[in-house]
C-alpha cells in the first residue's frame, strides 16, 4: 500500500492499466484492425486530433463500413473522419467517388448523404468550401442532410 496524506492507495497511479483501452504499435500510423478494435472499444481517442490522422483514403473502405454501422461506439466519430477526409482530399480520386457513389444507395442515412455530398461536390468543384467538410459547424454538425 502507499499513502497519500493520510490516504491509501492499492498502487501508484502509473502502475494502474486500462483493461479496456486498445493499443496501438504506432497511433499515428494505425492498421486498420487497431482502428477496428478502437472503434467497438467505447474508449476515447488515443490522442488529439486522430480523426484527422485517420481521415486517409487508404482507410475509406474501413471508415465508411464502421460509420455505417449502428452499433460501432465511435459512429459520429469516424463519420467527422469521412468529412474530413472529403475536406483533405482530391475530388477527382477515383477511389473517393466510386464509394462516394456506393455509399449513395446505403440503406443506412448518414452514410447515403455523406455519399450524395461528395457525388454533388466533384460534380461542382467551383463551390466547394473545406469548412463545410472539415469544420464542426459543417456537414458533419447535420449528417442527416
Amino acid at each position: 500500500m502507499f499513502s497519500w496524506i493520510g490516504h491509501e492507495l492499492e498502487k501508484p497511479c502509473e502502475d494502474r492499466a486500462m483493461p479496456d483501452e486498445p493499443s496501438f504499435v504506432d497511433v499515428v500510423n494505425p492498421t486498420p484492425e487497431e482502428i477496428r478494435v478502437w472503434a467497438y472499444s467505447g474508449a476515447f481517442e488515443p490522442m488529439q486530433d486522430w480523426d484527422l490522422i485517420i481521415a486517409d483514403v487508404d482507410n475509406l473502405e474501413l471508415l465508411l463500413e464502421l460509420a455505417g454501422d449502428p452499433a460501432c461506439s465511435a459512429r459520429e466519430y469516424l463519420l467527422g473522419s469521412l468529412y474530413c477526409l472529403v475536406g483533405h482530399s482530391d475530388l477527382t480520386d477515383p477511389r473517393l467517388l466510386r464509394t462516394a457513389e456506393s455509399a449513395r444507395a446505403s440503406s443506412d442515412a448518414w452514410i447515403a448523404t455523406w455519399g450524395r455530398r461528395v457525388c454533388q461536390a466533384a460534380e461542382h468543384l467551383s463551390d466547394f468550401d473545406r469548412t463545410d467538410w472539415c469544420g464542426w459547424d459543417g456537414f458533419r454538425s447535420n449528417p442527416d442532410g
